[in-house]
């Protein structure tokens, strides 16, 4: 009895052992090629792996027969959180079950930032063909180059082969790999090329809009916007491949600082929190949120010191930490646009995108979602969306900031209106005295002449008097008619002189025609000589020019004068002579040009003009006399 239980108790530890050995030694996961299949996704967790702690294993040891049981099926996406210093070793075993030998398959790595990814395939008897390459490897060394890893997995139909990965991060990535065939990697990589080109265009077509705004408009505000779009697109370029690839494929120490430093992401914080406050500033001036802001960049800037350089930070702790310093001024400039009736929809959204783009720059310790290259390229459309936002919050700030001066230009309109009417009663004023004035003239000429021809009835004897008396009287009728061509004179040049509104003044030069025709008078009231035969007679043709008798030259009445090659309506141009010439009038270049709805720079323009040629014949500034200017030739 003792013997059977003996025998008994043997056998069951040797059956528990040989359980024990069946559940250490793990049969190594194999993927399948099956006879339809094109791409097979997230294989993370059908392969096998081991940390090497030594970092001192080479392919020979770990593909020996010996070495298979070390490994262990994979079950995480992040395969370990910890060990971030230690080479990981990846086994992958594929068996191709498919017919057709048309199709090639390729292994790709999709989390591109590894700092270090050797593949090696089976070459038969030959061992193994290494393929290393990296982040801190040039780009050019890789066998093919595209932004993600792919590998060529050179596997007949019917064939098994086990391939090994040897990997080094630098932190716990999510990992994600695929297997595709040739076809299916070609448009594969065309679309995420052509999705990624899209967003790019995109954002520089925003880029070049503020850079053009500052330009144009030279403002802090749309600099920092400028700023802040390029700072997203340096992000986005560390942190899809691309900038590795086109931009800095021989630096690989450059993607360092792009992807990993955090630097970009502070550039792209420092950037909208100085754009927020400019944005705000716009609006209303507040002292508060300057210093808030100021205070937020140098905390953002010391956090981000320690975490390079001094003691780094949990991811989370970190990301709340940056969101309620961006929280704090971000409140204090809403609360001022809310003051003032200016709440921005789109600013406060834009500022909702941000965070999400700093939560997404933490995905390596958390992810979002599931799917991996949705978890990565979320911030792709975010970062479009903000952009949008940002650059409509900036539309509707310029539209409110032109009525708001359209507003101010009415009250000076009226302001100026209240001024010419008050000119305009002091000319009538002056124009009645001069009336009156004339007729007291004239009533005084009527009575010598009336005294006269008594003298003349009364005193028949003293004729060398009576001579006298009558050139008397002749002289007196010479200087009434000049007086009242001197008036008609006057009178004109008060109409010339009513005031500087500009309606006014067209009533005097109503049209292109009645300047041309005045100018031609003025240019040609001596006589004509034709400047290319010298001859003095000519005919007057269209537009009041002359054209000679002799040789046929036609001259036009702007030709030589300050009025030669004009771009803009020659009455226009006869109403800032005019001003320009008087000294009790001075108007500014914006009032100038919102009365004759000229650009500012045509009227400067002019007015540098009328003053060259002014310096040119040493005129003196009269009330009359503007039109001798005219004549005066600058070329």
């Amino acid at each position: 009895m003792i013997r059977l239980l003996t025998h008994f108790l043997w056998i069951f530890l040797l059956s528990f052992s040989l359980v024990s050995a069946n559940a250490v030694a793990q049969e190594p996961s194999v993927i399948d090629l099956q006879e339809d299949s094109k791409w097979i996704p997230e294989i993370i967790q059908r392969l096998d792996f081991f940390v090497d702690t030594t970092n001192t294993l080479d392919i020979k040891k770990v593909a020996s027969a010996a070495f298979q049981e070390k490994f262990r099926q994979i079950s995480d996406p992040h395969i370990v959180y910890e060990n971030i210093a230690d080479f990981i070793w990846i086994r992958m075993t594929v068996a191709n079950h498919q017919q057709n030998d048309h199709y090639s398959w390729y292994f790709e790595s999709w989390g591109y930032d590894l700092d270090e990814i050797t593949f090696f395939s089976p070459q038969g008897d030959k061992g193994y063909f290494p393929m290393k390459a990296g982040y801190d490897y040039p780009f050019g060394d890789r066998d093919i180059l595209h932004k993600n890893f792919n590998y060529f997995l050179n596997i007949r139909p019917g064939e098994t082969k086990t391939y090994y990965i040897k990997i080094r991060r630098s932190y716990p990535l999510t990992f994600s790999f695929h297997l595709r065939t040739n076809d299916e990697f070609i448009t594969h990589s065309l679309n995420e090329y052509f999705f990624l080109g899209l967003y790019y265009g995109i954002l520089l077509l925003i880029l070049t809009l503020h850079l053009y705004l500052v330009v144009k408009l030279k403002k802090n505000l749309y600099l920092f916007s400028s700023i802040l779009i390029f700072s997203s697109i340096w992000f986005s370029l560390g942190r899809d491949g691309l900038g590795f690839q086109y931009l800095w494929p021989s630096v690989p120490s450059i993607n360092t600082i792009t992807n990993f430093s955090s630097l970009t992401e502070l550039f792209v914080i420092i950037s909208t929190l100085l754009f927020s406050y400019f944005f705000v500033k716009k609006y209303k001036e507040n002292p508060k949120l300057r210093s808030l802001t100021l205070a937020a960049i140098a905390i953002m800037v010391g956090m981000f010191l320690n975490q390079n350089y001094g003691l780094v930070m949990d991811a989370i702790p970190y990301m709340i930490i940056s969101f309620l310093i961006l929280l704090v001024p971000f409140t204090v400039g809403l609360r001022s646009l809310l003051s003032i009736g200016r709440f921005s929809l789109s600013y406060t959204l834009a500022y909702v995108c941000l965070f999400l783009i700093i939560a997404h720059s933490y995905t390596r310790a958390f992810a979002l979602f599931n799917d991996p290259i949705l978890n990565w390229y979320f911030v792709h459309p975010v970062i479009i969306v903000e952009m949008v936002l940002f650059s409509l919050s900036i539309l509707n700030q310029i539209k409110y900031l032109q009525e708001e001066y359209k507003k101010a230009n009415l009250e000076k309109t009226t302001a100026l209106e209240e001024k010419n009417r008050v000119t305009y009663e002091m000319n009538n004023k002056l124009h009645q005295k001069v009336k009156e004035r004339t007729e007291e003239i004239e009533n005084m000429a009527s009575d010598l002449a009336q005294k006269n021809v008594t003298l003349q009835t009364t005193n028949l004897k003293l004729e060398e008097l009576n001579t006298q008396i009558s050139n008397i009287n002749q002289y007196l009728k010479e200087n009434n008619d000049k007086l009242r061509n001197n008036v008609e004179e006057i009178t004109k040049d008060m109409a010339l002189m009513k005031g500087f509104e500009f309606e006014d003044f067209k009533k005097v030069f109503p049209d292109k025609e009645t300047c041309l025709k005045f100018l031609s008078e003025l240019k040609w009231q001596q006589k004509f000589i034709c400047k290319k035969c010298g001859y003095n007679k000519s005919t007057e043709s269209r537009n009041h020019g002359r054209r000679c008798k002799n040789c046929n030259y036609y001259e036009s009445p702007t030709a030589d004068t300050l009025f030669h090659k004009l771009k803009f309506p020659i009455e226009k141009a006869f109403y800032i002579l005019y001003l320009s010439n008087r000294k009790d009038v001075e108007l500014t270049l914006n009032e100038l040009s919102g009365i004759l709805d000229l650009r500012r720079e045509t009227c400067w323009a002019f007015k540098n003009k009328i003053a060259l040629a002014m310096d040119k014949v040493g005129h003196n500034k009269e009330l009359s006399g503007w039109e001798t200017l005219a004549l005066v030739h600058l070329e």
